[in-house]
């Protein structure tokens, strides 16, 4: 029973700080709470929206005079395993929507100010009806305030519920109009508590929870900064004693670079003395489109009107052995010359 009677306590006196804040940051507070909802579209239609985040989509039109229409597959294809509140939508005939203006001393509770006179402004009263009031505007000068009242008969409420239950539609968590701007309550219990299409943000959690991790990680970052400097003070004072031996290592990696293109260059062709033999050696109606030397194997791709010749002439140089086809010789479309792919052995002194 005290234990009731505490949370009680919190709850009033929580959301009793809450109607403190200002508007903007009530909504770092409270989200809104995601909602399946249905709008009957005269008799035998039904509409189904999803709604998240404030942003509303939908989720098609389906007639119920087929009886073919499946709740539970229709609620898991919108709502994708989320969870939400059941919302029935009623449109601008099936709920009555009028604006009357209040001194401006009623703003802050319009809503059960309107609850002990909807008697008097429409032809229901709040124990038979479904109604919501919401400040449209204010006016400074004459000191009042004009107020939208939505109302719809808990008659008809009930009765589309009943109409509903019977395609395996469950009870409405919360009914709406305007589309799903205004939301309807029943009766004259419009105290503090948090409406059901609205739930606790999480944003004020994170935010504690980042300012706890900051509070413990700042303190740490200081410290490994401190110890990256002191290594960094030891890393330079060890660069510096063996900098004679940084230039020794620099100096035999040097000559040893220098040995090794020597012995490559004794090796291998360059392939600037190989095209400039080739150019010496093939006839003036070859062109040459790509050579490819990898080592001392050479490989040539280009046009002629003789490729079959280009053989015998580079097997006669001294500097060109084992010379033959790598494929096929083609002819050309174009320019009406054989296309020919040649690979040889380079025999070139390098000295």
């Amino acid at each position: 029973m005290s234990l009731s009677k505490v949370k009680n306590f919190f709850s009033w006196w929580g959301e009793g700080l809450y109607l403190g804040l200002p508007g903007s940051f009530r909504k770092l507070f409270r989200s809104e709470q995601s909602r399946l909802m249905l709008q009957p579209i005269g008799d035998d239609r039904l509409a189904v929206y999803w709604r998240q985040d404030g942003k509303q989509k939908s989720c098609g039109e389906f007639d119920l005079r087929q009886g073919a229409f499946d709740f539970q597959r229709v609620a898991k294809k919108c709502a994708r395993s989320k969870k939400y509140l059941l919302e029935l939508v009623l449109d601008k005939q099936q709920a009555l929507h009028l604006q009357r203006n209040f001194p401006e001393a009623a703003q802050d509770n319009i809503k059960q100010v309107v609850s002990y006179q909807l008697d008097r402004l429409t032809p229901f009263s709040a124990d038979i009806a479904y109604f919501d009031a919401s400040i449209a505007s204010r006016d400074k000068v004459r000191k009042e305030v004009l107020a939208d009242i939505y109302v719809a008969p808990k008659m008809l409420v009930d009765k589309i519920s009943s109409q509903f239950s019977d395609f395996g539609i469950p009870a409405f968590d919360s009914v709406s109009t305007a589309n799903g701007a205004a939301s309807l309550t029943h009766g004259r219990d419009t105290g503090l508590s948090p409406t059901k299409s609205e739930s606790w943000s999480r944003v004020p959690l994170y935010f504690f929870l980042f300012a706890l991790v900051l509070s413990l990680a700042v303190p740490v970052l200081y410290k490994q900064r401190r110890v990256d400097q002191i290594d960094t003070a030891l890393s330079d004072l060890k660069r510096d004693a063996a900098g004679q031996l940084e230039v020794r290592d620099k100096l035999l990696a040097a000559e040893d670079a220098l040995s090794f293109l020597q012995e490559r260059r004794r090796a291998s062709p360059i392939a600037l003395d190989v095209v400039e033999q080739l150019s010496s050696e093939i006839p003036a109606h070859t062109w040459l489109e790509r050579l490819e030397l990898e080592g001392k194997q050479v490989q040539i791709r280009g046009e002629s009107k003789k490729a079959l010749t280009l053989i015998d002439t580079l097997e006669e140089s001294a500097h060109f052995r084992r010379v033959s086809f790598r494929s096929p010789v083609t002819r050309s479309k174009n320019s009406n010359k054989d296309k020919f792919h040649i690979q040889a052995q380079v025999e070139m002194n390098n000295e």
